[in-house]
């Protein structure tokens, strides 16, 4: 099941980008005025759970079930999964992993907790995720030099991505952006 093209492209509008750069400051600086300390990881279930909310709010057909068992969104019906990142790389589960629409983010806080985003969006199939070489861990990966290899199939929403060469070392560099 595909999500239609005029769906894909209206998940992440200007109201969906503005609501989740206005909770995202909030919600951190109340982490701060409250003395609690998150780690990334944390931080970056938060700014998904809010992109969550966003989408559901701002977004008409948009669903956001909010149990684990079901896709973070539901846009008219179809599944659309989303990770979150702070660093260069996309990680899931396994045995969670499912096919679909998904959509990427890595962001970035500054020093008054506003938030910089990438977000990219692609339909995804399971054998598009790097399996772990790990006995240890478990999750998959797609990473940023996978993601710009493949940059004619993405939907670049916010943010650039951009690939030049180090002698003869491809290199990568995400480019965040401001709301």
């Amino acid at each position: 099941m595909k999500i239609v093209e005029k769906e894909k492209y209206s998940l992440i509008s200007d109201g969906v980008l503005e609501k989740l750069s206005s909770d995202t400051k909030k919600l951190f600086d109340i982490y701060d005025s409250m003395g609690l300390f998150k780690t990334t990881k944390q931080k970056s279930e938060d700014i998904s759970a809010l992109i969550e909310n966003s989408i559901a709010s701002e977004v008409e057909g948009a669903v956001a079930p909010k149990i684990d068992a079901e896709p973070d969104i539901r846009l008219n019906g179809k599944p659309v999964e989303i990770k979150t990142t702070n660093s260069e790389s996309w990680f899931s589960g396994t045995f969670s992993k499912r096919e679909g629409y998904f959509i990427f983010i890595r962001w970035l806080l500054n020093d008054k907790n506003e938030p910089e985003f990438f977000i990219g969006g692609k339909h995804l199939n399971k054998d598009e995720w790097t399996p772990s070489k790990s006995k240890s861990f478990y999750a998959t990966t797609y990473d940023k030099k996978k993601l710009y290899a493949n940059l004619d199939k993405w939907h670049i929403y916010k943010g650039d991505i951009e690939g030049y060469m180090r002698g003869k070392q491809q290199c990568v560099k995400i480019h965040t952006e401001v709301v």
